[in-house]
């Protein structure tokens, strides 16, 4: 840590990487007084967690809120010191024949991620409140493709599941028009089932960086959310954009497959959704737990206090507040 900061996202999405991407080549980390800081991609949130572990990297800034939980609870010192994702434009629709939540008993779910990404949770606690238990009351389908209407929209017509999340880049209200017109039925909308937001991923690091780098900890996480306000500006998406295609795209460890440069503005765009006081929805992350512990994931005496370790976070946001403004990087 004295000589090099190592931090490291799951996935190379654009969204997930701005804030890093900002901070680096605007030079907000320079401005705290930090040593050279590299962005890694790990190429997967679990292996995030595994070298966060090993201590081959010292942040993650995207991690599954669930994995942390997890690893926290099994007695690994890992924990959360901001939020990355409270607020995601998830909605779930169904096929004619399904025109409630309560109707998918039976039925086959779609979902985009492999291995229960960030629709899995929310749809699982929308399952259980109907009564249904997620685990045996229907079928998932996994890796069911990203979540476009037109990519979805065969899928559905041809019966390989009954209903699926379309995901966050997409307009709204004309999304619900298209949903519509095209014959399905709306069964949920993320913001009103939990206007709050659930904390789908989050920075995390370890007790070790904690105990042995709180100056460090405090410096890394404005640089963070000075990129978090930067990238949240629409009139920084050209160089946004610029930034994220520096990159090299064969580069193993990137994690998503063959590289669609037509996604790349929506996926800019979406990093309007990112905090600019780096906060996690504490609500949110009640219910998580609550439905990881409904799971069998954690142990019913676990609780946040476990694994939030948010004290350096309102003294990094004051310091940013009293030089830029509340959304000034």
């Amino acid at each position: 840590m004295e000589d090099k900061i190592m931090l490291a996202t799951g996935h190379a999405h654009a969204f997930h990487r701005a804030s890093a991407l900002a901070a680096i080549k605007k030079g907000y980390f320079r401005d705290e007084g930090l040593p050279p800081v590299e962005l890694k991609a790990t190429g997967e949130d679990s292996l995030t967690v595994k070298r966060l572990e090993s201590g081959d990297i010292d942040f993650g800034l995207d991690v599954r809120s669930a994995l942390v939980l997890e690893a926290n609870s099994k007695g690994e010192k890992i924990y959360i010191i901001a939020g990355m994702l409270n607020h995601l434009d998830l909605t779930l629709i169904g096929t004619p024949d399904v025109k409630s939540i309560a109707d998918l008993r039976g039925k086959k779910i779609g979902v985009i991620e492999k291995g229960g990404g960030r629709e899995v949770p929310w749809i699982r606690m929308l399952l259980r409140k109907e009564g249904i238990d997620p685990d045996r009351g229907v079928i998932w389908v996994t890796e069911a493709g990203y979540g476009s209407l037109d990519i979805q929209r065969p899928r559905l017509d041809r019966g390989d599941y009954q209903a699926t999340p379309l995901s966050a880049h997409y307009k709204r209200p004309e999304l619900f028009d298209l949903v519509h017109q095209s014959g399905y039925n709306i069964l949920a909308e993320r913001s009103e089932t939990y206007p709050d937001g659930l904390p789908d991923r989050v920075v995390a690091t370890t007790g070790k960086i904690l105990t042995k780098y709180s100056k460090t900890v405090k410096s890394v996480l404005k640089g963070i959310i000075r990129g978090y306000r930067f990238a949240r500006d629409p009139k920084n998406a050209r160089e946004i954009r610029e930034m994220y295609l520096t990159y090299d795209w064969g580069r193993d460890g990137f994690g998503w497959g063959k590289f669609d440069e037509k996604r790349i503005d929506e996926m800019v765009r979406s990093a309007r959704i990112l905090p600019p006081d780096g906060r996690i929805s504490l609500s949110g992350l009640d219910a998580l737990i609550e439905e990881s512990k409904a799971s069998g994931k954690l142990p019913k005496d676990f609780t946040k206090q476990q694994v939030l370790r948010l004290e350096t976070l309102p003294e990094a946001v004051s310091e940013l507040n009293a030089k830029f403004g509340p959304e000034g990087c």
